[in-house]
């Protein structure tokens, strides 16, 4: 195959309205220069001009946009010379990506009909029209949503790549053999690989028949050439299939540890003397699901995954640059997972490359996110639908499938309507396919399908199966698993977008776009934040929400884990994502660059191929021993059968107990600690290393705590006078009410004011027998459930908590539940917290409050006016 490389510098003339097919445009030069191609409108500033929105609003946040936005018909045009020594050639013109239609011409003539397509590429049939010689090509190029699929697919949406008009990618003319392979599809068994090549040829009269050689050999992944497979066929129409069986001994599985890759060289000799030649990479490995597991070569596997949504924050549009997707995937690795689920999209042939490389198993889907949820139509209420989404499943299939990381393939994102239509394209899928494991749709618990390999939801069988709906479980012990899902389900259960915990957007992220797309929503978040008056507290709630996240996924995580027979789970996600009003609820940044909340070592504690867990409840009494039992996840080829659990619960910097056992359970007496201590709990088994918090507090109370109203007579006197009172939050105008799970996803596009974690001032000595980190660990849930904020802006700028609740991007009002200050003649400690309760972590926070209150350390140094405390109630 001759190839012509196209990208470099086109003509072009814009069509916004869609003025239809002008004669004269063949006859003359297109009014623009110079639009470089491979790349899209915006990179080479055409189209509307993006500003920055004057308001705080919904749409100023809804996501990144493109710096100049083009959505509608857009013509390029360009001369090329063709070479001789073309004659008798098939001629083919490939643009590897365009967002959506294209359609070509030659010197005017029109090269067939429009092709629509969002997952592969555009090949346009120029046989018969391009000869030696000068020719002018014209394409049309077309972003507009000519298939009614809304605009919340992750292929096709403003919230994540942007609707890009252009070509990406590889564009070139292919002058091929008109006797040659069309196509090779590689199917691994057993022992070898069944192969099927499509040859194409000039034939097309009945009778005529052509000689030709088969010659399939296959390389394997240290290099040696293995013994090929030899055929004469006889070529007789243009399009026709062949299939061999090549035996392989000694195989080389490929999986996420061993990601070894075999070469299929293919020739194809004519009776007239033609040769061509075709190469196809794939690796060894089998899918299948049995017995309510995913089996990868005979073995279950676990997935440890995050979720690809098309975010590009430079280019707005995906890479087709391999080492870009091996730098990404690379990052996924560091974190300890194996998987990506593409949302809603399917990536390009690099993504594959990498993965294929690097061991990472991928969920593919189409850009189908149809429900009526979502403001569209549901799937299958266009006839449009079942025809283009069932062509598209197919040249997914084809284009992408030799590929072993290419493990599942779904219909898409939540979609609702037409199941009919879903189980319809899964049958052919897998009648045509049957490398990768399939499912309907991601999301939405069904009933299972008999064409259905596994189940992708937040609930399956009516169980939830993540932790959105469980916290309150999750705070008092480590021991939830998803069982009961497992147990009604007759598919493997791998669990949906997992997490989707708001961390505060990190604005200064506005220097790093650089490229295509303008951050109007950071922008607006930003200007907000000044005006409100916490731009310089940015780092400081970044810091807290994502501590908060990171303490909320590892639980997430674990959950998972600690279930037997469950297929795996998909985070939302890794990095933020950037649309649906700045969904920033990732570890790392839209750049795939850490936030410096968790480090890739830390990460892998708790998400790996081995980790050790710790079942246990999270507070204790000094009266009880802690019963726990010791756990290993473990997914490596070669699991141990028992391992030796290493165990220490350190109090501070004093070890507290140590042991060394292969017993699954421990019994740890509590009653040699006399106060309140924060045990961290390390665990180790098979080079695996996890920790945790246990909080013990004495049953008994010593000192009771007698709180005022900040409404009552006795607290006016105090303020007069002089004195020490504890005022709790009860007549508080305007609380901020607090809340320990935070804002889920994006407090815009999900209306809320709940914070995003809090800071604590861990060395105050108010914590002195109340033992706590920087950030809340589960012991303080049943105090910030519910607490009162108080508004920190009335109390001045720089004004010190003890406790802060940070606040989300939307409401940006900092509150605190504890603070303390000197008002008039009185020392006060304000305490929004419901000190009523029972719980262990309530009756010592009281007991730790009571005795500071009444020692020599509570002398407040902040001064408050009488008139502005006093204002803050009735």
């Amino acid at each position: 195959m001759q190839i012509m490389d196209l990208s470099g510098s086109w003509d072009y003339e814009t069509d916004e309205e869609n003025t239809g097919l002008d004669r004269k445009l063949f006859q003359r030069k297109l009014k623009g220069a110079g639009f470089l191609l491979p790349g899209s409108a915006c990179q080479n500033q055409i189209g509307r001009k993006q500003e920055y929105a004057a308001e705080f609003t919904p749409e100023a946040v809804r996501a990144p946009r493109e710096r100049y936005e083009y959505v509608g018909p857009l013509w390029l045009q360009r001369q090329v010379r063709v070479p001789r020594g073309c004659e008798g050639k098939d001629v083919r013109l490939f643009l590897e990506r365009v967002n959506m239609a294209s359609q070509a011409w030659v010197d005017g003539k029109c090269a067939g009909r429009q092709v629509v397509e969002l997952s592969a590429p555009h090949c346009h049939d120029l046989t018969g029209l391009l000869t030696p010689g000068v020719h002018t090509i014209t394409l049309r190029l077309d972003n507009r949503n000519l298939l009614n699929i809304g605009g919340m697919a992750s292929g096709y949406s403003i919230d994540t790549q942007g609707i890009w008009s252009g070509v990406i990618g590889r564009m070139e003319l292919q002058f091929l053999n008109q006797e040659r392979m069309e196509d090779i599809q590689v199917y691994p068994c057993d022992n070898g690989i069944d192969v099927k090549v499509v040859t194409a040829s000039g034939i097309s009269s009945p009778g005529k028949k052509s000689a030709a050689r088969l010659r399939l050999t296959i390389v394997s992944p240290d290099g040696e050439p293995l013994p090929c497979v030899s055929r004469e066929v006889e070529l007789y129409q243009a399009r026709q299939t062949e299939r061999f069986h090549c035996e392989i001994r000694e195989i080389c599985w490929w999986n996420e540890f061993h990601p070894c890759l075999y070469r299929l060289d293919a020739v194809l000799e004519t009776e007239n003397g033609g040769e061509d030649r075709r190469t196809v990479t794939f690796g060894m490995r089998l899918a299948c699901s049995r017995e309510k597991n995913l089996l990868l070569n005979g073995r279950p596997i676990f997935l440890r995954g995050t979720t690809d949504c098309a975010i590009d924050p430079l280019t707005g549009y995906p890479s087709m640059e391999e080492e870009t997707w091996v730098k990404r995937f690379s990052t996924v690795k560091e974190y300890g997972m194996n998987h990506v689920r593409f949302h809603a999209w399917c990536p390009p042939e690099a993504a594959f490359a990498a993965a294929d490389r690097l061991g990472i198993y991928l969920s593919v889907e189409m850009p189908f996110w149809l429900n009526r949820d979502v403001g569209c139509p549901a799937a299958g209420e266009d006839i449009l639908h079942r025809y283009y989404f069932t062509q598209e499943a197919l040249a997914i299939s084809k284009t992408y499938g030799n590929h072993p990381s290419f493990l599942m393939f779904s219909n898409g994102n939540e979609i609702m309507g037409d199941f009919e239509l879903l189980e319809d394209i899964i049958i052919m899928m897998k009648a045509q396919d049957p490398r990768h494991l399939y499912t309907l749709t991601s999301n939405f618990d069904h009933p299972v399908s008999p064409c259905e390999d596994y189940l992708c939801a937040f609930e399956a069988g009516g169980h939830p199966v993540r932790l959105q709906h469980l916290q309150e479980a999750a705070a008092e012990h480590s021991c939830l698993d998803y069982r009961e899902a497992v147990e009604d389900v007759p598919a493997p259960v791998v669990s949906f977008e997992v997490g989707q915990y708001c961390v505060f957007p990190d604005v200064d992220l506005i220097l790093e776009y650089q490229g295509n797309m303008l951050p109007v929503n950071l922008e607006a978040i930003r200007r907000e934040m000044i005006k409100n008056g916490i731009y310089d507290r940015r780092k400081d709630y970044i810091a807290a929400s994502g501590a908060m996240a990171a303490l909320l996924y590892k639980e997430d995580v674990e959950t998972a884990l600690r279930t037997e027979g469950f297929g795996g789970f998909s985070l939302l996600s890794l990095c933020d994502y950037t649309g649906q009003n700045t969904a920033a609820v990732g570890l790392l940044n839209a750049f795939w660059e850490s936030k410096g909340i968790l480090t890739p070592e830390e990460f892998r504690q708790f998400c790996g191929p081995a980790v050790p867990l710790f079942l246990s409840k999270r507070v204790y009494s000094t009266e009880e021993t802690l019963k726990a039992r010791l756990k290993l996840f473990d997914s490596r080829e070669e699991r141990a059968e028992s391992p030796l659990f290493h165990l220490e619960l350190w109090n501070g910097k004093e070890l507290f107990f140590r042991t060394e056992t292969r017993e699954q359970q421990v019994e740890i007496p509590l009653t040699g600690l006399s106060n309140p201590a924060g045990l961290r709990v390390k665990l180790s088994a098979e080079g695996g290393s996890n920790s945790w918090m246990v909080y013990v507090y004495p049953e008994k109370e010593k000192t009771g705590l007698p709180m005022l109203r900040g409404d009552s007579e006795e607290l006016k006197r105090l303020i007069r006078e002089g004195g020490r009172a504890v005022v709790s939050g009860e007549g508080l105008k305007c609380p901020v009410e607090g809340s320990f799970t935070p804002v889920f996803w994006s407090p815009v596009f999900f209306p809320s004011s709940r914070p995003c974690g809090a800071i604590i001032d861990s060395g105050h000595p108010l914590f002195e027998n109340f033992p706590t980190e920087e950030y809340p660990g589960f012991q303080w849930k049943a105090l910030i459930d519910g607490c009162a904020g108080a508004k920190l802006q009335q109390l001045g700028s720089g004004f010190r908590s003890i406790v802060e609740l940070a606040p989300n991007f939307l409401t940006q009002t900092p509150a605190s539940p504890l603070f303390e200050g000197k008002v008039g003649a009185a020392e006060i400690l304000f305490c929004g917290f419901d000190l009523q309760g029972e719980q262990l972590p309530v009756k010592g926070l009281r007991q730790s409050i009571a005795e500071y209150v009444l020692s020599d350390k509570f002398r407040p140094d902040q001064e408050i006016s009488p008139e502005t405390f006093l204002g803050m109630f009735f």
